[in-house]
């Protein structure tokens, strides 16, 4: 096995992830909840249940992505197509400051699995690319890169703050608006590469 290549894909399904479009939006949420609640969550906590959800997430997509495909009946091209659907939606959601994926800051805990591991981190991004790349790598191969590129995102969210501080409050609000685009972009581009792959007959 490539040794290097693992840690090539952990980059790449890393910059998919993008953990730092989701700070502004995680830490504020966070700050709510323990404003209004007699329960305060440390920011820690937070990150590791985070983490332990997204690995899950990234584990069960690595090892299962394409046997499950086969299984529906469905082309990597489907979910290419669609996940560019669905990112387009979230990068135009993001610009508007996720107004469509709020929640009462109640619920915190169950918003650690939805909205923030899957679809703001491990969405249909992450996933098509896990299923593309388990077609040409072998399983072992994109277990450890998802293992790596898991391990990169916990170490940002759990540096976030400190993040947040060093860019400022406008800083951080402008790199969101540009995520935005770069989410909608890539959308677009999972949907041009889904119908270059469809065969006409």
């Amino acid at each position: 096995m490539n040794f290097e290549l693992p840690f090539i894909l952990a980059v790449k399904l890393f910059a998919i992830m993008d953990p730092l479009s989701i700070l502004p939006f995680l830490l504020s949420l966070h700050e709510e909840f323990n404003r209004n609640s007699q329960t305060k969550i440390p920011w820690s906590l937070l990150v590791k249940k985070i983490g332990v959800a997204v690995t899950g997430l990234m584990l069960v997509f690595s090892v299962l992505g394409r046997p499950m495909l086969y299984y529906l009946g469905l082309s990597v091209s489907s979910l290419e197509i669609g996940g560019g659907l669905i990112l387009i939606y979230l990068g135009v959601d993001t610009l508007g400051g996720f107004q469509q994926l709020k929640f009462m800051s109640s619920r915190i805990e169950e918003a650690v699995v939805t909205p923030i591991a899957t679809p703001l981190l491990v969405g249909p991004g992450a996933m098509s690319a896990l299923v593309t790349l388990g077609v040409t790598n072998g399983v072992l191969t994109v277990i450890l890169s998802s293992l790596i590129a898991s391990a990169l995102v916990f170490a940002v969210l759990a540096i976030g703050p400190l993040i947040v501080k060093v860019m400022g409050n406008t800083g951080t609000v402008a790199a969101g608006r540009f995520v935005a685009i770069i989410i909608a972009a890539f959308g677009v581009q999972l949907i041009i590469n889904g119908i270059s792959q469809i065969k006409l007959t």
